[in-house]
């Protein structure tokens, strides 16, 4: 073969050779390049993400708002931008806006369950704190970036139920996830509370939201209480004198104020204060209470006696007020009635015993259902009526039809002249096999 005829036969071969090594090379350089892209859109899309959690966190929502008109802007159609609008939109307490995000956000391809810290939040705000409480507890375990609005709203839920280790749980995640917000240290008190820490702990929470916000006054007057119950009686002194610099006219503040010159022995400071809370709020009764235990302290015994008939009209239920007007009844020679108001004094005891039998109760076992239907009974029959049905409710909704909670309701709504609601709740607690139950209203 001669050179030429070779050479040709090479480049005849070679060419094919060369344009598929080029076209793979252009493959390769094309597939980074969408790579590069793909990443690039990420990390923008993961940057903004970072800026709205950090605005949120710190609860600069107006801010965390303009990112997210901003990123909407930028892109109109993306789920996971009109996502995190709905959850601006819920910080910023426009619940019907969060709802259309998500919608358009499921609409345009996001998962149901990339979203179940919105439900979830949405939930609990409408008051089904059952229903949110599993849907927030998976949104969080999966998540590592802060999540301080599922971590409250998982807390709220854990209160409204008596889940406090739920509770307890979910305040801590938040406390991390927003370090420099004192509402975690409020709720973490409230449990505190209702669990009966003793006050010195309890007035720690309270430290610890007014280190970060010194200017919160709710957490400086029940610091002072809890110093108060503490015994700590100078240093809620204190703390009461610098809330109401701030607050002068509260009459609670006053009452609890004067209550504690009492027990420092500063009877005509305590008078002061007592009074100024009965000028503003005749019918205070911690005010009304203090200043008759102040009247029988000083030996003004038929004026201490008035005061405290004052408060039992505001508060029947209350055994220590029976208890002292018994004391006072007797001092005063009138023992008959001593003695009647001596026993209706242990009845009342009594009574106030239960309820902290089933709350204790409560914080143990929060899904018993004859536990909330006992406090549903004794929250109704002791006139705390829209307490007692909320339990009612919690004890149907963990089982329906539960008959002991169908008659209680059925007698209240009875005795309310709610005929139509009597029969229902009659009708689930005794449905008869062969008739479809009645309407309620």
């Amino acid at each position: 073969m001669s050179h030429d005829a070779q050479s040709t036969e090479t480049t005849g071969r070679g060419r094919p050779r060369r344009w598929s090594a080029m076209i793979a090379v252009s493959a390769v350089l094309l597939s980074a390049a969408a790579w590069l892209v793909s990443r690039s859109g990420r990390l923008e899309a993961d940057r903004r993400v970072e800026e709205v959690v950090g605005a949120i966190a710190a609860g600069r929502i107006d801010e965390a708002d303009r990112l997210v008109q901003d990123w909407l802007g930028q892109a109109p159609d993306d789920p996971e931008a009109l996502a995190w609008a709905s959850r601006v939109a819920l910080a910023a307490d426009r619940p019907l806006e969060a709802a259309d995000f998500a919608r358009r956000a499921q609409q345009r391809g996001l998962d149901r369950s990339e979203l179940r810290d919105v439900e979830g939040i949405a939930l609990v705000r409408a008051g089904k704190p059952a229903e949110a409480e599993p849907l927030l507890r998976a949104h969080l375990a999966e998540s590592d970036r802060p999540e301080p609005m599922a971590a409250q709203a998982l807390a709220e839920a854990g209160l409204a139920t008596f889940r406090l280790g739920t509770a307890r749980d979910a305040l801590a995640r938040w406390r991390r996830d927003a370090p420099n917000d004192p509402r975690p240290w409020m709720l973490e008190a409230e449990v505190a509370e209702r669990v009966g820490d003793p006050p010195e702990t309890i007035a720690g929470h309270y430290r610890e939201a007014l280190r970060r916000d010194p200017e919160r006054d709710e957490a400086r007057s029940r610091l002072a209480d809890a110093l108060r119950l503490a015994g700590r009686h100078d240093e809620a002194a204190r703390e009461y004198r610098k809330y109401l610099d701030r607050n002068p006219d509260d009459a609670d503040a006053l009452a609890s104020a004067g209550l504690n010159e009492l027990a420092r022995g500063r009877v005509d400071e305590a008078e002061r204060l007592l009074t100024g809370a009965l000028e503003r709020a005749p019918n205070d009764l911690d005010a009304l209470k203090g200043i008759a235990r102040l009247l029988q302290q000083t030996g003004r015994i038929e004026e201490a006696l008035s005061r405290f008939e004052q408060a039992a009209e505001v508060e029947p239920g209350d055994a220590e007020i029976a208890y002292q007007r018994s004391l006072l009844l007797a001092r005063l020679g009138r023992r008959e009635e001593a003695e009647r108001m001596r026993k209706r004094s242990e009845e009342l005891r009594a009574e106030a015993d239960e309820i902290a039998r089933i709350r204790d109760e409560l914080v143990r076992d929060p899904n018993k259902v004859d536990l909330q239907y006992e406090a549903a009974r004794w929250l109704i029959e002791h006139g705390h009526v829209e307490e007692g049905l909320r339990w009612a409710e919690k004890a149907l909704q963990a089982l329906p039809g539960h008959r002991p909670t169908c008659l209680l309701l059925a007698e209240h709504y009875e005795a309310a002249g709610q005929a139509d609601l009597a029969s229902y709740y009659r009708w689930q607690a005794d449905p008869p096999d062969d008739e479809s139950a009645p309407a309620s209203r």
